[in-house]
């Protein structure tokens, strides 16, 4: 299909999915991907581009074995890392090929033809904080240019949900012109100004008061974090002091075992118990006032006043947009009261 038919990794894609052919996770009974419930629409996992540019490079199919691609990182734990290609240990002529070399050199002439970095030429004062209101993941920047026959270069700039830049199959989600949704980021904070009556007194006590209840919050968590932390590291210890009785046979291999597995259920726990502190803890920071409200409507002021936006000022603003099929735009500044 990539070589002979000129088919892109998302049309190959497209067709695995057409013909109904279950994806790696799905054929391979991977328990990882068969516990998560699937964020398509129709519940089902589906052939991504990404699953068909590692089989294009799979050397198997070639009839090479390729081992060492993972790394475990301690002994301690079971957490394994990637290696880098140049530390694989790559076996020629090992079992029957099922890609003739000739085929696998045009596949991969092909390939090298798009892994050249790409030059950004394009970017927008509002890449980063746009996303996609159906499925949540941040919108991409798109850029279409037309050369006109008056030699004119016409130019639209849009964004796009990630998942359907990926894969058309993973939402449904349009794309937006960019320029809708920088008059939609006019309009809402020259409302959100005009709707403020308050005066520099009110303000500064609502503020006052958000920042020691944050403060409050923040205190308790990272008390409670260092806590955690503490018995994280007496088991870790634990860990490495059965560890060094069993290789001196201080106990019985059975015995270290048990221990081994109680104290890393243990120290999952803790994992679990800090990473979801953590997030509390940032989602606590980022509640927290940054900067006073005068400055706040300073800036406003300025952004409005503006003939062009200035990305800066953009990011002191706006904290997220979101945009959904029917092109309806939601914009949450960092400012409204």
């Amino acid at each position: 299909m990539y070589v002979n038919k000129g088919m892109s990794t998302i049309k190959i894609a497209d067709e695995l999915n057409r013909r109904e052919i279950e994806p790696p996770a799905i054929y391979l009974k991977i328990p990882t991907y068969m516990k998560k419930q699937s964020a398509n629409p129709n519940g089902k996992y589906v052939w991504l581009r990404a699953q068909i540019g590692k089989i294009l490079r799979n050397e198997v199919y070639l009839g090479s074995v390729v081992g060492r691609k993972f790394q475990k990182v301690s002994h301690k734990i079971a957490k394994v890392r990637c290696t880098k290609k140049d530390e694989h240990i790559v076996l020629e002529n090992m079992h029957e090929p099922i890609i003739d070399i000739d085929t696998w050199n045009k596949a991969k002439e092909k390939l090298n033809g798009y892994t050249k970095s790409r030059n950004r030429k394009y970017d927008h004062e509002l890449k980063g904080v746009v996303y996609c209101g159906e499925c949540g993941n941040k919108a991409t920047l798109r850029c279409r240019e037309e050369k006109r026959e008056n030699g004119t270069i016409w130019r639209a700039t849009y964004f796009i949900c990630s998942k359907r830049n990926n894969y058309s199959g993973l939402c449904d989600c349009k794309q937006i012109s960019a320029n809708l949704i920088e008059e939609a980021v006019q309009q809402t904070i020259k409302t959100e100004m005009e709707k403020i009556s308050l005066s520099e007194k009110q303000i500064k006590q609502i503020y006052q008061e958000a920042e020691i209840q944050a403060q409050t919050k923040s205190n308790l968590l990272s008390t409670k974090l260092q806590e955690l932390k503490n018995t994280l590291q007496n088991i870790e210890n634990a860990i490495e002091e059965i560890y060094q009785d069993k290789i001196n046979k201080v106990i019985q291999v059975e015995d270290f075992k048990t221990i081994y597995e109680k104290k890393q259920s243990e120290r999952n726990k803790i994992l679990k118990e800090m990473k979801k502190i953590e997030k509390e803890l940032e989602g606590s920071e980022q509640k927290s006032p940054k900067i006073d409200f005068k400055e706040i409507k300073q800036i406003a002021n300025e952004f409005l006043k503006m003939k062009k936006t200035n990305k800066m000022i953009l990011e002191k603003l706006i904290e997220r947009i979101e945009f959904d099929r029917e092109k309806n735009i939601k914009i949450k500044l960092t400012f409204k009261i």
